[in-house]
């Protein structure tokens, strides 16, 4: 099976709250999300170096459970409170190195297809979790006047084989 991507069996977190996003945030996260790559997304925790300010949007590497990353967009600026807005949990074993030049040509085509792969699958991650983004289970919908300030966003994972 290509790589795809579910829901994480651990469940929804803290998201930013719904005041803080402002009138042109899905253009911006998407930005943000867009400038995710194979070769920026693994490492320590922490910013990704470059992608620390895309519209007032950051992305970083986050704690996550074992044998993950976290990749996560979040509002810059925000201190107190969530910051996320989405979030993909990516497994460890998917950070592939380059080929060494023996291996000849075909292996350097089968690492740049499965970096492509799972760029799209980590993108698409981030755009499932972002458009998740809601109020948390159980809560009643707000009313006019009412603070919108509790917020959760579903985090993905990506899972299954490479294609190539």
């Amino acid at each position: 099976m290509p790589l795809a991507t579910r829901v994480f069996a651990g469940g929804a977190g803290p998201a930013l709250a719904a005041n803080l996003l402002g009138a042109r945030a899905a253009a911006e996260i998407s930005n943000a999300i867009g400038q995710v790559t194979a070769g920026n997304m693994f490492g320590l925790p922490g910013g990704i170096p470059g992608l620390q300010n895309i519209f007032g949007w950051r992305v970083d590497r986050q704690n996550a459970p074992g044998g993950f990353i976290n990749v996560s967009v979040q509002r810059n600026g925000v201190t107190g409170q969530p910051s996320s807005i989405a979030s993909v949990f990516v497994p460890g074993a998917y950070n592939i190195g380059v080929p060494g030049a023996h291996l000849g040509p075909a292996a350097l085509v089968q690492y740049n297809a499965r970096k492509r792969e799972l760029e799209r699958a980590v993108r698409r991650g981030l755009e499932q979790s972002f458009a998740s983004y809601a109020l948390p289970l159980g809560q009643q919908p707000l009313q006019a006047g009412q603070p919108n300030n509790a917020r959760a966003v579903s985090r993905y994972e990506v899972h299954g084989t490479f294609s190539s």
